[in-house]
């Protein structure tokens, strides 16, 4: 059962457990979370809050999206806040490494760096992450941020460090 913060089809998560009222060993579908996000019967907690976009497909190693974001976020001289491109920088990535995941394995965003290129005046973004590699352990993402144009806004890279077992993080207490 996930933890309250988390919605979404309770065939998502299970639990390695058989004690109902305990999640402990949580497992995740990431295939099914992924679908999910995609076809808007699932979005993450953090990207709700934020109001960022769900992603528009993904396969594996790659998701993608587009992003009509409300010019109410946006500084006060029109342009759009750059953290919301990093948190978008950062969810992106987070979900091209699900694609690479068993559902027993999880993941933690260990480092993230972000560049400007462009400021970002209104119009559509596209974003796309790609696992450049995957090791048992670690796994290297970079994303892109273009206008609807084709024009570079920022590109991002994230180190995501991967979790199994007794240390496997993400939605459910652990032992």
């Amino acid at each position: 059962m996930p933890r309250p913060c988390c919605t979404g089809s309770p065939a998502l998560f299970g639990s390695a457990s058989n004690d109902t009222h305990a999640p402990k060993g949580l497992i995740v579908n990431w295939q099914e979370m992924l679908d999910g996000t995609v076809n808007g019967s699932f979005q993450h907690p953090a990207l709700r809050r934020l109001a960022l976009p769900n992603f528009s497909g993904w396969e594996s190693g790659r998701v993608w999206g587009d992003w009509d974001f409300d010019p109410e976020i946006c500084n006060p001289d029109g342009t759009l806040f750059g953290g919301y491109l990093a948190a978008l920088a950062d969810a992106t990535a987070g979900h091209a490494m699900a694609t690479t995941l068993g559902n027993e394995e999880g993941f933690a965003t260990a480092d993230l760096h972000i560049s400007y290129h462009r400021p970002v005046r209104g119009g559509r973004l596209r974003f796309e992450g790609v696992v450049l590699s995957r090791g048992r352990q670690i796994g290297h993402v970079e994303v892109k941020l273009t206008s609807y144009d084709g024009d570079l806004v920022a590109t991002a890279h994230a180190t995501e460090v991967v979790t199994a077992g007794p240390r496997r993080r993400g939605l459910g207490d652990q032992q």
